[in-house]
């Protein structure tokens, strides 16, 4: 293990898991390590972190992107626990990988998911999948996050599978203004499989970033759909209203100088 990826260098393949407020910093770490036409690959929750790699790694990168549908739970540095997801109706386990991207990383983004053991599928357009996942991230991460509730009493709450199946619904109204045509009826869809899939006493990782007092990824997740929102014209009052209230209790956010939370540029 090394601190530095220069450490390692040159190196073939790539993978970025950091949280997606980290992107930035992790790129410019690993494109001077990466060899000539390597492949990097990011398994992280939001929509714009390819396009932040992009910029950074080298013009010859291999870039790929999946949505991961993987429990894990950062315990501590250096320890993360992973929480295997498994289908109660069939007993067989959800965790997968859904992405893709040029020949190389789809090929390189198979070998990940038969080390780690984990299900992949390659799709045509990774993007498609990036925004499905943010379905998901908008809905339960958010509601689970503010209500300060496990996913048991969240299904067991109408007003609150209420709010995850609106906050869905703007995720889909955006990104077909993007340009993203997501599969028709996207975030019931999540909230039935999520309520049939999730353990009572599972969370969501904004949760437990919350409870662990760690700068929440609200930015690239409700965030994300506030930001694109604005920029497609598409309104989104009920992202906004939990993005602002999520604000308002994230233990990341930058204070001003007289201790009240600084605001970051929308």
């Amino acid at each position: 293990m090394v601190d530095d990826p220069a450490d390692a260098a040159p190196v073939q393949l790539g993978v970025v898991c950091v949280k997606s407020f980290d992107t930035e910093a992790a790129a410019a770490a690993l494109g001077p390590a990466l060899a000539d036409g390597a492949v990097a690959l990011s398994l992280q929750n939001g929509i714009g972190n390819p396009d932040i790699l992009r910029r950074h790694l080298p013009s010859g990168t291999a870039l790929g992107a999946a949505a991961v549908y993987l429990g894990c739970q950062r315990l501590a540095p250096q320890r993360v626990v992973r929480r295997p997801s498994i289908d109660r109706a069939t007993g067989r386990p959800r965790d997968r990988l859904v992405g893709g991207g040029p020949a190389r990383a789809a090929a390189a983004l198979v070998a990940v998911g038969q080390a780690c053991e984990v299900a992949v599928e390659v799709v045509q357009r990774p993007e498609i999948a990036l925004w499905t996942k943010l379905v998901a991230n908008a809905s339960l991460n958010t509601v689970t996050a503010l209500g300060r509730a496990r996913v048991g009493r969240v299904f067991a709450d109408p007003s609150a599978v209420a709010l995850m199946l609106a906050l869905g619904a703007e995720v889909e109204a955006v990104a077909a203004a993007a340009g993203v045509t997501l599969p028709v009826g996207s975030a019931r869809a999540y909230v039935a499989d999520a309520r049939r899939r999730l353990p009572a006493d599972g969370g969501s990782s904004t949760l437990f970033d919350l409870e662990a007092g760690r700068r929440l990824e609200r930015e690239a997740l409700v965030g994300a759909v506030v930001r694109e929102g604005r920029r497609h014209g598409v309104a989104v009052p009920v992202s906004q209203v939990c993005d602002a209230l999520l604000s308002l209790v994230d233990p990341g956010r930058p204070q001003a100088p007289d201790g009240a939370p600084a605001s970051r540029p929308p």
